[in-house]
């Protein structure tokens, strides 16, 4: 069974005024109690009251280890713990998720120790399995076997693979392409306890070049069964060293530019004050988990679970940053951390803009507009609130002098109207300024339409328009001397098109320029 990609999926940034950041790790980290996964678990049917762990699908069947006597099977006892040794079962599953008729895996892959997990190569023409050391019961082991076409079911070549040594190797994964293979190991070289690693599988199956998977996904203590989404993008894992409700939690990493970025926790509606170990999808937002959540038994149960994300609500302004008057059609490009293009859209005539997000995914939120500086946030949707309210300043940029003309961005006015809107006042403060500072400097404001309507409409138009400017420049002080306007109305176009043009092109042929006289 192939685990399917996952939609939801991130850079750690905050965002300016609103951002909820990733906390420091401390001893009183405050977990997000809800942060847009909810998750819902019941019994997949197969528990005992002894221990089941899930590992690994095959063959349209899960694998799952237990240490619970069934039919025919035999259960060892570790000497040294008196425990009952986990032997590895195949089990149905039906469309509702439901285990059933846990049956011995293999009897040529049962040994007389403790069994642990196991992963497979994509073609499932070998399997990665581990077993517990003879001299130390608490140590595990990692080999390879291929399946023996010629005697369906059966396994040969059982070998231990290099990268063993004296240290434990644990709940391997094998990546969704078959180039790495993941597991947890405490040998040196690690943050402590047991670190997350992978390695590169060769063609014979062999691993080589070992990595530890670094500090955003590993700390001092404990991480444990890797799984990574069929895209490649994300790494679920268990951890009781990150900032955990208690006991081992299910967190997730996104995997950017071949770095783990955004450790997020799954929150409480999968975790406990117990431990969450051995997540896996199954079906798109569906899987199974393990825990030993029940409060009558330290053994693990096996859950399967349905994923529903909650869509957040983002809502912000667009300003500009001094004055605080909103500014209209400001471009807005939304990325998620992998660089993907969510979505595109234009802030309204109050400056607002709002879009619906994933939880747990970094957003890059770029802004732009004519005459101004683009402006870059960084935002995540991650905490006790569903929706978020914020503000995004833009500066201004300065008016270009050149010989001929003060260029400036588009002046706007109100549809059909005369009256400037207020971001064009704005805009027009730079002619101010320039002015200010060339006291003998002289301008002619020249107003255009665009090619729809009338001749006559748009001259007088136009001419009302540039006299608006005109007017707005002397009551702030500038001598009507150094001033003249004339409207043009559709007689002097930048774009020609015969009744087609579109309008982006009818934008530009409504305009007005400042021309410096000489």
């Amino acid at each position: 069974m192939k685990s399917p990609n996952l939609f939801v999926f991130s850079l750690l940034f905050s965002f300016q005024l609103f951002a909820q950041g990733q906390s420091s790790i401390t001893k009183n980290i405050k977990i997000p109690q809800s942060n847009g996964f909810s998750f819902t678990t019941y019994d997949a049917g197969v528990n005992s009251e002894l221990s089941e762990i899930g590992t690994a699908f095959f063959m349209n069947k899960y694998l799952i280890l237990s240490n619970k006597k069934r039919g025919f099977s035999t259960v060892s006892i570790d000497p040294k713990t008196n425990t009952p040794n986990h032997n590895l079962f195949c089990v149905e599953f039906d469309k509702n998720g439901n285990l059933s008729r846990p049956v011995i895996f293999s009897k040529l892959l049962d040994s007389d120790g403790n069994e642990g997990s196991v992963t497979f190569s994509t073609d499932e023409k070998t399997i990665y399995l581990t077993r517990s050391k003879e001299d130390n019961s608490k140590q595990f082991s990692l080999y390879k076997a291929t399946l023996d076409l010629e005697a369906k079911g059966f396994w040969k070549d059982i070998q231990p693979l290099a990268i063993n040594g004296n240290y434990s190797i644990e709940t391997p994964f094998m990546g969704p392409k078959g180039q790495k293979i993941y597991f947890s190991s405490d040998m040196k070289g690690g943050f402590g306890g047991y670190d997350l690693y992978s390695a590169e599988v060769m063609t014979d199956g062999t691993l080589t070049n070992v990595t530890n998977l670094g500090p955003t996904v590993n700390s001092a203590k404990d991480e444990k069964y890797p799984y990574v989404t069929g895209d490649n993008r994300y790494l679920y894992y268990s951890s009781n060293g990150h900032e955990t409700f208690g006991g081992y939690d299910i967190f997730r990493v996104s995997s950017v530019n071949n770095e783990f970025i955004n450790r997020s926790n799954l929150g409480e509606t999968i975790n406990t004050n117990n431990d969450e170990i051995a997540f896996t999808f199954s079906y798109q937002n569906k899987g199974y988990i393990s825990s030993n959540r029940k409060a009558d038994k330290s053994d693990f149960d096996i859950y399967k679970f349905e994923l529903v994300v909650l869509e957040q609500n983002f809502n912000a302004v667009v300003e500009e940053n001094k004055t605080k008057t909103v500014l209209p059609n400001a471009t807005v490009v939304v990325k998620n951390e992998f660089g993907d293009i969510i979505k595109t859209l234009k802030s309204d005539n109050n400056g607002k803009f709002g879009l619906k997000m994933d939880p747990l995914v970094d957003y890059t939120i770029e802004t732009t507009k004519e005459g101004y500086e683009p402006n870059t946030h960084y935002f995540k949707p991650n905490g006790n609130s569903l929706d978020y309210t914020g503000k995004i300043d833009l500066s201004q940029l300065k008016a270009k002098v050149t010989d001929s003309a003060i260029e400036i961005e588009n002046i706007y006015f109100d549809f059909n109207k005369v009256t400037l809107k207020k971001e064009s006042e704005l805009s027009l403060n730079k002619i101010l300024g320039v002015l200010r500072d060339n006291p003998e400097m002289k301008i002619s404001i020249n107003a255009h339409s665009d090619s729809k309507g009338k001749s006559d409409y748009n001259m007088v138009l136009s001419e009302k328009r540039a006299q608006s400017t005109y007017n707005y420049l002397i009551n702030n002080g500038i001598s009507k001397d150094r001033l003249a306007y004339k409207g043009y109305g559709k007689s002097q176009l930048k774009f020609k098109c015969n009744g087609n043009c579109t309008e982006e092109q009818e934008s530009q042929n409504r305009r007005v320029e400042f021309i410096i006289k000489k």
